[in-house]
């Protein structure tokens, strides 16, 4: 009988036990389910966005996905040159979005098997911003320098990023290249404004931003950059010039989904981020940060807040005839010629 007793009390004393962690249990999920799911998204970008991102970006996004899916959103990002964000990403890099200055460095990913998702059917052929590269001087422009071929003159000393490293650097190869050709000048010559230009440069750091920060501590006559950067310092105090040449070629940057690196689980959020970046919102962020916005709408927007006595949105000066890489034969013809055959293999080396 106390046997039976016994047994009877233990029984009683796991089944207050199980009740117990069961009440438990339930509280604990109803307190998980309470607050949002954290999810994390892993950006690789080139370096003139990162202000842009960090401040405007980032955080509009974080926003609209709480709303809109009661999830908490942390951004993880790098902010380099653009071809060494794409180095980064094929030996391992955790990227999920890469937001590249080119679209070689899409093709460099996608030839890797990185990026399946083809960033030509996102808006815009996954372009989201553009900006013209232009030459910045010293207050009062005392070397006089207009256009593309007064870099040439020996008295002018350049700081250029490197092509190697800088998807920035690499537009502005094709902009001292395409400047004469789009003039009516022969490949040969196009050539050659480009290696005169490059027996001036005197330091070429690893990235555009870089290039801005020498340049800004006194190093050289002019820098050749992003017209972004060099009005973003300006706006902020900076004692530069900005030239804007004649003839210019408009730099494209492009976003990718690198669907190697995405799980299952976040693909969502990481598809609503990129579809984000075509938003009003963030499109207006761009402007606000100098770059050209893409979309119709927001290029209506600059427009008319250009006209208006109150703008809220900077202006940008008028480029006389902008040209794309596209009227240059595009990224796998000018790549392969200009990038690495003339500045790879001939300028380089005597750098």
């Amino acid at each position: 009988m106390r046997k039976r007793l016994s047994i009877m009390s233990l029984a009683l004393a796991l089944a207050m036990v199980t009740l117990i962690l069961v009440l438990v249990g339930c509280q604990t999920n109803q307190a998980q389910n309470s607050k949002p799911t954290r999810q994390i998204i892993v950006v690789y970008s080139f370096s003139v966005e990162e202000e842009v991102m960090n401040k405007e970006i980032f955080p509009a996004f974080r926003k609209y996905w709480e709303q809109r899916a009661g999830e908490e959103v942390v951004f993880q990002s790098i902010f380099t040159g653009s071809e060494e964000i794409a180095d980064k990403i094929v030996e391992g890099g955790l990227a999920d979005v890469a937001i590249l200055s080119n679209e070689q460095h899409a093709v460099w990913l996608n030839i890797n098997d990185l990026v399946e998702t083809n960033w030509h059917d996102f808006p815009h052929q996954g372009i989201i911003s553009q900006s013209p590269i232009v030459i910045v001087v010293r207050p009062g422009n005392p070397l006089g320098i207009k256009d593309w071929a007064d870099l040439r003159r020996p008295d002018v000393k350049l700081v250029h990023a490197n092509p190697q490293t800088s998807g920035g650097a690499q537009w502005a190869l094709l902009a001292e290249y395409g400047s004469a050709l789009m003039a009516g000048e022969s490949h040969e010559a196009a050539i050659e404004q480009l290696r005169g230009i490059w027996v001036n440069v005197i330091a070429s750091p690893s990235s555009s931003r870089e290039a801005l920060k020498e340049f800004l501590f006194g190093v050289g006559d002019a820098l050749i950059t992003y017209e972004q950067d060099a009005l973003l310092a300006q706006s902020r105090g900076a004692s530069i010039e900005v030239i804007t040449p004649s003839r210019t070629i408009m730099s494209e940057h492009v976003t990718v989904l690198v669907d190697h690196n995405v799980d299952r689980w976040e693909r969502e959020v990481v598809d609503a981020f990129v579809s984000f970046l075509w938003s009003e919102t963030a499109q207006n962020s761009f402007t606000r940060y100098y770059f050209r916005p893409v979309t119709a709408d927001a290029l209506e927007a600059l427009a008319a807040d250009s006209a208006s006595a109150t703008a809220a949105l900077p202006s940008f000066p008028e480029v006389e005839q902008p040209f794309t890489v596209q009227d240059l034969g595009g990224w796998g013809q000018v790549y392969p010629e200009i990038i690495r055959g003339v500045w790879e293999e001939e300028i380089a080396p005597l750098q």
